[in-house]
Formats: structure tokens, sequence, C-alpha cells
């Protein structure tokens, strides 16, 4: 980026070599150290780029090796510079560009932030903009290191802060106090393990605790498995956190429908571009076209304006809308099995997923039809954890009266 912007501003001219044998001219300007580019071989005669500033070393090498150069376009700010000498609004014009640019260039315009799941981000900006730090600040009049100090001492939930400004853009990380999330964790001191679910014990895994049922046994939701308390014949009773993984034989029943005849859309060749630009807030229309009526579909793009590699306020909207026609599908009865039966898979995933331990032992499906759907019914036996722990509450009464 930097080699094409010097190149740019100082010129450079392309050239052809007019002579039968010009590798003699190349062979000496390569080891004369003139930097030549672009070579290629057009109509049997080479053309080739040069800087400018070469082009009096290039000459002088094609007199001694005799052959002819000529000069084929120039390019570069200089001769931009000399074409418009005469036009002094345009020079003015390009000063002040430059100007304002230099002028964007010295503010944050992009905040990204990389924050742990359970600090908000809104909340996380209010604190940084009341020490000055938000987007559209200026560069110096904030300190990074301050702001990181001050956010991570008064907010308890952060633990560190790091602030890296690249240019335009301010890049933000968050660290959680883990110390905050440990204390505020709840300490079970004795649980019971419940049932999650109707249907009939098939193994039992019990690590603390007193089983209150066997393996063979038909059990219902929220019945006791496992019990936290141990009574003794004196009166005494001890407490546990129990902890089981007890395993039933349990039913679902799932029932999914599909219309027999739904509308697609299908694209057509006609679609509508439209390009806005956005200064500082303000937009503005670049063409003149309207959001269209009917059957569309809008896919926009932002983009926003980078010089030389700083992000200035300037964003580019782009729109395009697709022309879409409604078309008709008719399904037949294999069609719609196949489609209840992938729609059953993705739903057994997220049933085995959210499920604990499960495993499916049978599975029976119905497919049938009313009037303007089609519907499966399938019916599951699985085996599934069903352990789910209950909490004991430990009324405390020592401190109480007679």
């Amino acid at each position: 980026m930097i080699v094409k912007l010097l190149r740019w501003i100082l010129g450079w001219t392309d050239f052809e070599i007019i002579d039968k044998y010009p590798e003699r001219f190349l062979n000496i300007a390569v080891r004369s150290g003139i930097n030549i580019w672009n070579l290629k071989k057009e109509n049997d005669i080479f053309c080739a780029s040069a800087k400018n500033s070469d082009m009096k070393y290039i000459l002088q090498t094609a007199d001694k090796t005799m052959c002819d150069i000529h000069i084929s376009k120039t390019h570069g700010l200089i001769y931009i510079l000399k074409k418009y000498r005469h036009r002094c609004g345009l020079l003015i014009g390009l000063i002040l560009w430059g100007l304002v640019i230099q002028y964007f260039t010295g503010f944050v315009w992009n905040i990204k932030m990389e924050l742990p799941p359970l600090i908000n981000e809104y909340e996380i900006r209010q604190e940084f903009r009341e020490h000055g730090f938000f987007e559209g600040a200026r560069l110096g009049s904030f300190d990074p290191e301050i702001v990181e100090a001050d956010v991570s001492l008064k907010d308890s939930r952060i633990s560190w802060i790091t602030i890296n400004i690249i240019g335009t853009d301010a890049e933000v990380k968050i660290s959680p106090n883990l110390a905050l999330g440990l204390e505020n964790k709840q300490k079970i001191t004795a649980s019971n393990i419940i049932s999650g679910a109707d249907g009939t014990i098939t193994r039992m895994e019990v690590k603390k605790g007193y089983s209150s049922v066997k393996v063979g046994e038909g059990i219902h939701k929220g019945q006791l498995l496992v019990s936290g308390i141990k009574e003794y014949t004196d009166g005494s009773s001890k407490f546990f956190d129990s902890e089981a993984k007890i395993y039933a034989e349990t039913l679902r029943t799932v029932t999914l429908t599909i219309p027999k005849t739904y509308q697609i859309l299908q694209p057509q060749d006609q679609c509508i571009n439209k390009l806005d630009i956005n200064i500082m807030g303000m937009t503005l229309p670049l063409t003149l076209n309207g959001n269209p009526d009917g059957d569309y579909i809008k896919f926009s793009q932002k983009q926003q304006l980078d010089i030389i590699s700083n992000a200035v306020p300037i964003y580019f909207l782009s729109e395009k809308w697709q022309k879409y026609t409604k078309m008709p599908v008719h399904l037949n009865d294999k069609q719609a099995e196949q489609l209840l039966e992938n729609k059953l898979k993705f739903y057994e995933i997220f049933m085995l997923y959210s499920a604990d331990s499960a495993s499916i032992l049978n599975k029976k499906c119905t497919l049938s039809q009313d009037k303007n759907n089609y519907i499966l019914t399938a019916e599951y036996t699985l085996e599934e954890n069903i352990a789910q722990k209950s909490i004991i509450q430990i009324k405390d009464t020592s401190n109480s009266g007679t």
C-alpha cells in the first residue's frame, strides 16, 4: 500500500522498447540498478514501466545500446496537477478533502467489544461514555489506561479491561470477575432425588443418599427416588447432598404435520439495485431507484470507507431487491413421508440432546392425513436418566424461643 501510494505521488511512465535486440538494453538497465516492472511483449514490442526519476537513465541506456524508447503513457499525481494547473478550484478542493480526511482520522469511529455472557454491552458503553470514551470521541481526549482502571474498579463484575486503539478503531476485551461468581453460588447442604418423568426403572447408580425405589418398579413424575435424610432410632437425623443416576424406560409421543400444498419463492431475472452514502449519520441517495412494490426480497450490505487503513465515518449502503414469483407445490404421499421423516430426525437429535443420557429403545411411526395436511405420529420408548435434584430446606432453629 505505501509503495503504491509513493509511486502514485511521484509518478511513473509506461514506455516501449523499439529495437531488434531489446535484450541488450534490458541487461544493461538491470545491471545499472534501474527498477523496471510490468515487462511484457505485445506485437513483437517490449513494454515496461519505470519511475519518472529513472527515465533519464533509461534514455541514456537506450542511446548506448542504439535502441529507441517510445513513451506511451504517464501516471501519477504530478501529471494530474499539471493537467489541471489552471483549475484552481479543483486543487483547492483536493487540499480541503485531504484536510477533512486528516481531521476525521483523529477520532474513534468504531468500538468492537469482546464481552463475557453475563455483562451487558449497553451498560459498559454507558460507563465508557461517562469517562469520555465513545464512538466519535477525539483521540487524545481520553486516556485508555485511566478508563480501564476506573471502569474495572467501579464495576465489581469485571476483573480487567484492555483497550487497544488501532487507527480509528478501538478493540475492547473484558474479563469477568470469577471470584464473584463463585461467591454467589448457592451451597447445597441437603437434597433429595425425585423423578422427572413417568416410567419403569431399569438401572440405578446411587452414590450418596438412600434409595426409596428398586429396579423394575413403576414410578410417576415427582416421586421420591433417593432420600437425603437418614433418621436414627434415637430421633436424630443426618442430611446428605444426594447424588444418583436413575435410569427408567419412558414413553414420548410427537406429532408432526406438513401441508399438502404450499408455496415457494422462485427467483426471477428482474432485480433493482440501490446505492446510498451515509456521512456522519446523514444518508444521501446515489441512485434514483425507490423501494419496489410486489414480491421482492432485499439483500443489503454496509461498507465503511477506509483511507490509508483508517476508518472514517462514511458508509456506502448497497441494496439489491430480487424479484420472486410464488410457485405452488403439491405433495404426493411419498414426498410428504420423506419430508416428515427428515423433520422427525431433527426432533430426535434435539430430544436426545435435551434428555440426560437418553437412548431410543423402540420407535413406532404412523402416517395419516386430513383434508389439508399430512400427519406423522411417532411413539418412542426411551431409556433416560430421570433423576432430578430437589433441595431440602433446613430451618435454623438454634435461636428460636420455647
